[in-house]
């Protein structure tokens, strides 16, 4: 079936390998560990240290901070230097001890809802596990008896504080990702055989550089790219009523950005693939596991060293949770510094498409001589 077309074979057989190959390093662990965490303890006694010292010692949380106040707390979460805040208030220890229900507030970004739902399990099940402690100390810091004091020690309430997705929508989860998804995909899919067709038609270009040639279709491209962009974010906010916190000009520069950058991905595989069929098949090697290793559903911060490499080295790594930032929030820190590798990286692809292209036109125009008459 496939003797005469060996690199449909390699794509048949190779792509769920490579797939499976790839998720499966993605999701290794099977588990959400070491989550960065940022904790504000202002009842510094004890037992208040009990419960930071519970955080500290599980594999699902890491402390990369403590503050002094609330509103320290709260940057930390809005700049994404973390994804849960933990707060212990004043007379946390004072409380327990009268036998009053002693809260601990447990903050965390709701944006990604599969996350957020296990760190709240998380959460719960160590607070849990931190009674017998709090009870042991009861009995040596004023004297109860055993049961007694795990009486006491019980009434821990954790409240919980959902940011930025506070009803774990899933249409604010899902849509915003999926929709930047399509968007590379329809572009990948396009412009790379638009792109390798040029070499059926270099007759027709013969006096024009080849610079120019690829800038004007790069243009028509990012134009038709940006507006569809827009066009998918208006649907997302005024059919779907998906909430919009960020400004106009962000959300452009973002966009189109990532427009260069994915259509710049795929006029370079446009010139590397042989033939139409491939500049087809190729894109599919890279489409998917973008997405998954976007960041989008699993957090960057979470992944092992070779996921957040290959995340850091596809467009949508840097375009997909700004997006859903932006949207959700009202706030991307990282937004201009990814935007401008997002236009960089689409220039190097540009640079590297025009070199490729310029090399084939070469060889085209010297085997057409070389087959010319006499």
């Amino acid at each position: 079936m496939f003797v005469k077309d060996r690199s449909a074979a390699c794509f048949f057989i190779g792509i769920p390998i490579v797939y499976v190959l790839l998720f499966g390093t993605l999701y290794l662990k099977n588990t959400v560990n070491y989550t960065a965490t940022v904790v504000y303890d202002e009842d510094q006694t004890a037992l208040s240290r009990e419960v930071v010292r519970a955080f500290e010692d599980s594999d699902r949380f890491r402390i990369v901070a403590y503050v002094d106040t609330q509103e320290e707390l709260e940057q930390y979460m809005r700049e994404k230097k973390s994804l849960v805040g933990v707060a212990i208030p004043l007379h946390f220890s004072r409380d327990i001890k009268k036998g009053v229900s002693a809260p601990i507030l447990f903050e965390v970004d709701g944006s990604n809802i599969i996350i957020a739902n296990t760190l709240i399990g998380s959460a719960q099940d160590l607070i849990g596990k931190v009674y017998p402690a709090i009870a042991q100390d009861l009995i040596g810091v004023i004297g109860m008896p055993p049961g007694a004091s795990s009486h006491y020690a019980s009434p821990i309430d954790v409240e919980t504080r959902i940011l930025n997705n506070p009803t774990f929508g899933y249409t604010n989860f899902l849509l915003i990702g999926l929709g930047v998804y399509a968007l590379q995909t329809g572009i990948v899919l396009t412009v790379g055989p638009l792109v390798n067709r040029e070499f059926q038609r270099l007759d027709a270009w013969k006096e024009t550089a080849t610079p120019l040639i690829l800038a004007g279709k790069m243009l028509a491209y990012w134009l038709c790219g940006v507006l569809t962009f827009i066009g998918y974010v208006l649907i997302c906010v005024y059919v779907f009523m998906l909430p919009f916190r960020g400004g106009i000009g962000e959300l452009l520069l973002l966009g189109s950005g990532y427009v260069f950058s994915v259509a710049a991905v795929g006029c370079f595989i446009g010139t590397v693939a042989p033939g139409e069929v491939m500049a087809v098949l190729m894109p599919l090697l890279y489409i998917m596991p973008a997405l998954l290793f976007s960041g989008y559903i699993w957090p960057q911060m979470i992944m092992n060293t070779f996921s957040y490499v290959f995340a850091k080295s596809v467009p949508i790594g840097y375009m997909a949770d700004n997006m859903r930032d932006l949207m959700l929030n009202g706030y991307a820190p990282h937004l201009l510094h990814d935007a401008g590798i997002l236009y960089m990286s689409g220039l190097v692809l540009l640079v590297a498409a025009g070199g490729i292209f310029s090399l084939r036109r070469k060889h085209s125009k010297f085997r057409s001589d070389e087959g010319a008459p006499t």
